[in-house]
C-alpha cells in the first residue's frame, strides 16, 4: 500500500479508501495481464494472395484480456505504459523496448501482434 501511495499519491489527494482499493485492483489486473508472446505473425503482401509467415518475433506486453485477446495491441500499450511508467519505470521501458524491436524496414510497427498458436486461436 505504501508503494502504491508513493507512486500515485491518491491518499494525499483525498481519494476515499474505496476508490483507492478500486485503483489498486485495476493496477493488479493490468499487471496480471502482462505476458510474453513469441511466434510468427501472418503478413499480407500486394505480391501474394495468401498471407505468409513473418519473421520469428517476441513481445513482452500487457494485453486487454489474456483469455479473449492473447496478443499485443500497440494503441492499448500506450495507455498501459502511462500507468506502468508510474508504478515501475524499468518494467515500462522493457515493454516499450519490445514494441520498438518490432519496427519493420518501412518504419512501421504493426498495430496488433498475433504471435503464436494461442493468439492465432483467438
Amino acid at each position: 500500500e505504501q508503494r502504491f501511495e508513493d507512486a500515485f499519491g491518491l491518499r494525499a489527494r483525498g481519494v476515499s479508501l474505496p476508490q483507492r482499493r478500486f485503483a489498486q485492483a485495476a493496477l493488479s489486473e493490468m499487471l496480471g495481464g502482462i505476458g510474453f508472446f513469441h511466434g510468427r505473425s501472418l503478413l499480407r503482401s500486394e505480391r501474394r494472395e495468401e498471407a505468409v509467415p513473418g519473421a520469428e518475433s517476441v513481445l513482452f506486453t500487457a494485453v486487454p484480456s489474456r483469455s479473449c485477446f492473447p496478443r499485443g495491441f500497440l494503441w492499448d500499450e500506450g495507455f498501459h505504459l502511462l500507468l506502468l511508467g508510474r508504478w515501475d519505470p524499468a518494467l515500462a521501458r522493457d515493454i516499450l523496448a519490445h514494441w520498438l524491436d518490432l519496427l519493420n524496414a518501412d518504419g512501421w510497427i504493426p498495430r496488433e501482434q498475433i504471435l503464436g498458436d494461442e493468439a492465432r486461436a483467438r
